[in-house]
Formats: structure tokens, sequence, C-alpha cells
């Protein structure tokens, strides 16, 4: 019986960009609604910590309610009602299906990695050294600031500061910025040094191997199969 453990990092991150090339340039509802049908079935069967599913799923379709407000009254196309047209209506269900589509993949394979697993990952698939190192360094920088950024808001609302429309309010958030900036640049310098310290050379290593798999490859020919399927189906209908 197949375990869904023994998919590798690699494995995982070359699964989720074949399914996502072809997804993400589908042009109809139809078939983008079949490639949500197989990422929700992905879902299902690898079963991601369900807290952070639904919060991130929550902050996603937000940023697309966006688009609801703005792409049915800015496309042009045949009226559906008043300034809403048909065709602009279809683009917003279109990009709404296809995002949590993506989304669902990306947060099923990719997202439950740690960050050894995606550099080895990575690495494995044949990114280069210096790009798996931006993007891990960066990764790791995005946490460690959003943490500094969090503190010092409770630290400033500790302090009695609230969020208005005035001039003090202009100063202090331009203060934090200009705060955390320099914290960035600190950090970066006693990184910098940590890592010479450390014999750094400009490749990730990881003290864990994750040799492949019969369920990597049962795996990914799925996932190419579906790419597939859903390219022809969706630019032949």
């Amino acid at each position: 019986m197949m375990d869904a453990r023994t998919f590798t990092p690699a494995a995982r991150i070359l699964s989720a960009f074949i399914f996502a090339a072809p997804v993400s340039v589908l042009p109809n509802c139809e078939s983008a609604f079949a490639a949500l049908v197989f990422a929700l079935s992905a879902v299902l069967f690898f079963k991601p910590n369900a807290s952070h599913f639904v919060k991130r799923a929550v902050q996603i379709n937000i940023f697309i309610l966006f688009i609801w407000l703005l792409t049915p009254w800015t496309t042009p196309g045949e009226p559906l009602w008043g300034w809403v047209t048909k065709q602009g209506v279809e683009l917003s269900a279109l990009v709404t299906i296809k995002a949590n589509a993506l989304f669902m993949i990306f947060i099923t394979l990719v997202s439950s990695l740690s960050f050894s697993q995606l550099a080895y990952g990575f690495h494995k698939i044949g990114f280069s050294d210096k790009l798996v190192a931006i993007i891990l360094f960066c990764a790791r920088g995005i946490d460690i600031f959003e943490k500094e950024y969090r503190q010092m808001v409770e630290a400033a609302k500790l302090r009695g500061f609230v969020l208005k429309a005035d001039r003090r309010t202009y100063r202090t958030v331009a203060a934090m910025i200009s705060l955390l900036f320099a914290k960035a640049v600190r950090r970066s310098r006693v990184l910098d040094e940590a890592m010479k310290l450390r014999g750094f050379n400009g490749k990730i290593r990881t003290l864990n191997v994750y040799p492949s798999t019969r369920t990597d490859v049962f795996m990914t020919a799925l996932f190419c199969a579906a790419a597939i399927l859903l390219s022809v189906y969706g630019w032949t209908i």
C-alpha cells in the first residue's frame, strides 16, 4: 500500500510545478474546475494541517474578493447586469478557480516541507546552488522579520499607540519601518560573518538524504498525466 510519507521533497516540488504550469494557463472554467477537483483530491489524500489550510485559504480568497469587486465592471463585453459584463464574471470565476486549485496543490505538497527539505528538493531537481541559497535565506528572513515587526507593534500598543490618520501615526509607522530596515542590515551582516566562519561556500548542505521511492515515480506520473489531460481538455472544448 502506498504511503504518502514516502513522497520525497524533490518529487513533491517537481509534481507541484508540473501541475501548476498548464493549470495556470487553462482558458475556461470547465477545465479549471476539473483541476480544482483534482487538487481537492490531493488535499484529502495528503491531509495537510487543517487550521493552517483554512487560515491560508481565507487569506487567498480575501485577496481574490478584490478581483470580484473590480473585474466584472471593468472588463468589456456583453452586458449581463448594469455595468457588469458576462466576460468579466467569467474571467473572475476563472481566476478564482485556478487560484484555489494552485493554492491547494502548493500548500499540500510544498508548504509542509521544512527549510532543509526545500533545499534538498530544489537541489535534486536541478536548481542552481546560488538560487537555492537565495530562496532559503529569503524565506527564513521573511519569517524572522515578521516576528520582529510583531514585537514592535506589540511594544507600540503597550505604549498606547493607536493607528489614526494623523501626523503622529505617520511618524511612528515610518520609524518602525526604518528600524526594521536597520535591523535587517545588521542581521544580514551577522549572518554573513557567521556563515563564513562555518566555511559556507554557496552550497546548501543537509544532513538528511531522501532517496527516490516507488511512491515518487507513481505520484509524479499521476501529476504528469493529470497535467496532460487537463491541457488537452482545456484547449479542445
